[in-house]
């Protein structure tokens, strides 16, 4: 052979073995590396307020003009409270024991019942609450379903809970409530929504003009009203009262 033509053959010798490898053998297609599969979620939030309007049950002066406290009167309601509050505490209703006694007390200040507290477990197993709550995870369910991720619940989609059984401490403490607020957050995980939601029922705990309540509703309204604190020392005073209730959120997404 000629030099060209040998130059040439161990050229195109030294290509292909670049092409095959060291082994001869063109080398193997790696197969592609399997990903764990990836669960999509996200997080979400709700919340909503129905207002505890203004109400009857807020009076704080005599409606009637030119009522005057009478100290034998106020003596009497006084007493006529003290006896309903035992009354009840007798007959296993602490709660409202204990709530007709702060309005006689006359403080105004607030009182707040946690998540927890019997009476937020008795609010937990009623019929009232269980009709409540499944307004609400529907009202959620809606917007969750459409996407949103920050849910907001306006008053119409807040059903306020009426305490009806005359034997439970839910009706002689509060009966008719006046507020609802709800808050909340969970995540869109494995097809479903988990979360947890707080739903705090508010009320105002006085006594309306109409509010006759086995015949002590007007002695208290007297007591609220004519000779109510702090315009009259040992006077009753409306207050605001809420029960919370923390409850699990758990649907299919």
């Amino acid at each position: 052979m000629t030099r060209r033509i040998v130059t040439v053959v161990v050229m195109s010798v030294i290509v292909v073995l670049a092409v095959l490898g060291c082994s001869g053998v063109p080398p193997a297609t790696k197969a592609p590396v399997a990903r764990p599969a990836t669960t999509t979620w996200w997080a979400f939030t709700v919340a909503g307020a129905h207002p505890v309007p203004a109400n009857g049950s807020q009076d704080t002066q005599a409606q009637a003009a030119g009522a005057v406290c009478s100290s034998g009167q106020l003596s009497s309601d006084q007493a006529l409270g003290g006896q309903i509050a035992s009354g009840f505490a007798v007959a296993n209703f602490p709660v409202a024991a204990e709530l007709l006694r702060h309005f006689l007390a006359g403080s105004g200040k607030a009182v707040n019942y946690p998540a927890g507290s019997q009476i937020a477990r008795l609010a937990l197993a009623s019929a009232q609450f269980t009709a409540v709550r499944n307004e609400v995870t529907a009202a959620v369910m809606r917007q969750l379903a459409a996407g949103k991720r920050s849910v907001r619940l306006s008053a119409g989609q807040l059903p306020l809970p009426a305490f009806g059984s005359t034997s439970s401490d839910l009706y002689w403490g509060f009966r008719g409530t006046q507020g609802l607020s709800v808050t909340g957050s969970g995540i869109r995980k494995n097809g479903r929504y988990v979360g947890t939601l707080s739903y705090v029922i508010r009320d105002s705990y006085g006594f309306p003009v109409d509010d006759t309540l086995d015949g002590f509703g007007p002695p208290m309204r007297y007591l609220q009203t004519v000779c109510g604190a702090p315009q009259h020392a040992g006077g009753a005073h409306w207050f605001p009262d809420s029960i919370t209730v923390t409850v699990p959120f758990n649907e299919p997404a």
